[in-house]
């Protein structure tokens, strides 16, 4: 009698455990087709307003705003606590009090930053010699103060992957900065429109962020216990993302001394077009790729690591075969759809999409490594990639002038997935076999994407570099 009890309760947990899994499961299918539905469309926004803007503002205006948003990216990196990380590994995640206090750190990281951006706005525009910024950069940092207004509704989502409210949140965001940029800019074709496109944009967000779940209506709360947990969680993170922002933004720093304001705005039109896949990797592991493995960080390792990389499958198959179509046929979209003052950008595309495929190998094991709450793998990974960086980019300028410094961009990072690698080693989460295969399939499916095109007539996608 002992034994079957002891047997019917074990196989009552394990229903459960079905259950849940499957119930997650589903949750995670539901939100990826979200992300791909919005993305899609995201894409093709995003695509008709870099097209439309190019021809309404010169490479100079897209340069200077580059810049502009670098720096502020910097700021909101070097002073990012993992809010939103913190809530969705923390089992008081749904704990109002703990919400609350998440949002008024939120609010006070906001104003806290407008005010640095005030005080850098002259040394900024000292360092790039350029006037100009003295006034735009407070104005364009007043957006912090209302994005950090923007109600708990979303750190819920992103605690339950709300993906579907959380992408339309931005496809709205997005289309508020279009519209707006494009009426100012034919009223007066000014930087100004460009810095009010995103004020408003801010402004859509955090607005509409208080009627997607009413009943979370946020408060200024300062718990000292949450206080505590979520500065401890965050301490790691903060490290990791001020390395994060030297590692992904440096390129634009650096190369705005390097070379002219112009050329600068032209290869931020390469960027974003080379960089499209691996938004959607990243999008894909950040609102459902680690909200849905965190939830399985209790279970034995080998399950943890069977789950894990059941879905990373399909999600590095889909990434290699969106960058496969960037590598493609990204320089044709530059030739045939942007201003000429563009074209240059066009062999830059090719190059920086080539150098992808690594980065979506590490971006989609880091958040394996993270639901484990093992923030400081990713801290080392970003540190030494930040050394690679500072190191290649001047050296690959120096050598061989634009072209080694987009493919310094390209390849700095290769260092960050052995350090992932070997972390993934240390975690019994490896996933090198898995890694090895889907190489082999993308170098395979790329050989085959550049003979079709070659077969039509379209020559590599090289051949306009110079």
């Amino acid at each position: 009698m002992m034994a079957i009890g002891v047997d019917r309760e074990g196989l009552l947990t394990q229903e459960a455990s079905d259950t849940r899994h499957r119930k997650l499961e589903k949750q995670a299918l539901k939100g990826t087709v979200y992300i791909i539905a919005f993305y899609g469309i995201s894409v093709a926004l995003r695509m008709v307003s870099s097209v439309v803007l190019s021809r309404l503002f010169s490479p100079e205006f897209f340069g200077l705003m580059t810049l502009l948003t670098t720096v502020l990216v910097g700021l909101n990196l070097f002073s990012h606590i993992g809010l939103g990380d913190s809530v969705i590994q923390s089992p008081r995640g749904d704990d109002p009090v703990f919400l609350n206090t998440a949002w008024t750190l939120q609010v006070l990281r906001g104003a806290g930053l407008w005010v640095v951006t005030i005080l850098l706005a002259w040394p900024v525009a000292h360092f790039y010699r350029e006037p100009r910024m003295t006034g735009l950069f407070p104005v364009l940092g007043f957006g912090c103060v209302i994005a950090g207004f923007a109600s708990t509704s979303l750190l819920n989502l992103a605690r339950h992957m709300g993906v579907g409210k959380a992408s339309m949140l931005e496809l709205i965001g997005q289309v508020v900065y279009f519209v707006v940029t494009l009426i100012w800019a034919l009223l007066d074709p000014s930087l100004w429109a460009l810095v009010g496109g995103r004020i408003a944009s801010e402004v859509a967000r955090t607005v509409i962020s208080f009627f997607i779940i009413p009943a979370l209506r946020p408060r200024f709360v300062l718990d000292a216990e949450c206080v505590r947990s979520l500065l401890h969680f965050g301490k790691w993170i903060l490290i990791g993302t001020a390395l994060t922002f030297l590692a992904t933004q440096s390129d634009r720093l650096i190369l705005g001394k390097l070379i002219s304001i112009e050329a600068l705005g032209v290869y931020g039109v390469a960027f974003s077009l080379s960089d499209m896949p691996r938004q959607i990797i990243a999008m894909f592991c950040s609102r459902v790729g680690y909200p849905f493995i965190a939830r399985f960080a209790q279970e034995p390792r080998h399950e943890y690591r069977s789950i894990f990389l059941k879905y990373r499958l399909p999600v590095l198959a889909v990434g290699g075969l969106g960058l496969v179509f960037i590598i493609c046929t990204g320089d044709q979209l530059v030739l045939h759809l942007y201003d000429h003052r563009y074209r240059a950008a066009a062999w830059m595309v090719g190059v920086l999409a080539a150098g992808l495929w690594h980065t979506m190998l590490y971006s989609t094991l880091s958040p394996a490594i993270l639901a484990l709450s093992k923030p400081r793998y990713n801290a080392v990974a970003n540190l030494v990639y930040c050394i690679c960086l500072f190191i290649l980019i001047p050296l690959g300028f120096h050598f061989f002038g634009i072209l080694g410094a987009v493919a310094a961009v390209a390849f700095s990072d290769l260092p960050v997935y052995f350090v992932v690698l070997y972390a993934a080693y240390c975690e019994r989460v490896g996933t090198l076999f898995q890694d090895a295969l889907m190489t082999l399939a993308f170098v395979m499916t790329l050989t085959g994407g550049l003979a079709l095109r070659a077969a039509l007539g379209f020559g590599q996608p090289f051949q306009g570099i110079h």
